[in-house]
């Protein structure tokens, strides 16, 4: 990350803006099953810190500290994700090889499918970090 913004930093005009926005550094994905705008809460997922994107974190931290960034805006927000069913939702978690769904909940999760109104889906809210910075002269 400190390459990109270096990078961005080499190629922007003077005061031209970059937008970073990327998973919050620590954050639990919290699941849910939702039906009829009903949200129910089944628990959070175990998430190991990502060590690339606590990197990331440092690196605009750094690149603010340098001088080469001044921060404009900076924010956090969450993200909610769709999915039809148990097997769609073990895909998500190949994919993020740094979250693990425990016995308990996987247990939680199976009870609620089980007796899910028709035409629920399974929701997972992650957190994310956006921050706005203008490249100093």
């Amino acid at each position: 990350m400190v390459d990109a913004l270096q990078s961005a930093w080499r190629v922007l005009r003077p005061r031209g803006l970059v937008v970073d926005f990327q998973p919050a550094a620590v954050y639990q994905p919290r699941l849910a099953l939702v039906a009829d705008g009903v949200r129910r809460e089944v628990g959070p997922l175990v998430r190991v810190p990502d060590e690339d994107v606590v990197a990331a974190h440092r690196a605009r931290q750094k690149a603010i500290s340098e001088g080469l960034f001044a921060s404009v805006v900076s924010t956090h927000g969450a993200v909610r994700t769709r999915y039809r069913g148990p097997t769609e939702l073990r895909w998500l978690l190949r994919q993020n090889t740094n979250w693990v769904m425990d016995r308990a909940l996987e247990r939680r999760l199976a009870a609620m499918w089980a007796r899910r109104p028709k035409g629920a889906m399974l929701e997972v809210r992650r957190t994310y970090s956006l921050a706005v910075l203008r490249k100093r002269m």
